[in-house]
């Protein structure tokens, strides 16, 4: 960055100076920034707040497959427990309010009578 600002007042052109120049204020006016982000509205703790919720994430993750065997066991052992299907919820939303499959059928007579008209 200081190379490309430095090699824009080496041009020793109005054009490239001025640019150079205005591009030196932004820097500086990003620079003072933040330092006042950093000392006054606590950048410190926000940084470090975020570096926390990194690592619980990071670690959460890691840790992440042997959680799952263990809510896969819990549920094993609350199916064994009820006795309920394993598959209870996946058939009953294929099945109708009767226990048939003939809902989804007038469903799609209804929709096929709608583009018709």
């Amino acid at each position: 960055l200081l190379l490309g600002l430095s090699s824009l007042f080496m041009q020793k052109t109005v054009g490239f100076t001025v640019l150079g120049s205005f591009l030196v204020i932004g820097v500086v006016l990003g620079i003072a920034r933040f330092i006042w982000w950093w000392k006054k509205q606590e950048g410190l703790q926000k940084c470090l707040a975020c570096l926390d919720r990194r690592t619980d994430m990071n670690n959460t993750m890691k840790t992440l497959p042997e959680d799952m065997q263990f809510l896969k066991s819990k549920v094993a052992q609350l199916v064994e427990h009820t006795g309920l299907p394993e598959d209870e919820e996946a058939g009953d939303a294929q099945k109708g309010s009767d226990g048939t499959a003939e809902v989804a059928a007038e469903n799609e007579e209804v929709a096929v009578d709608d583009k018709e008209e």
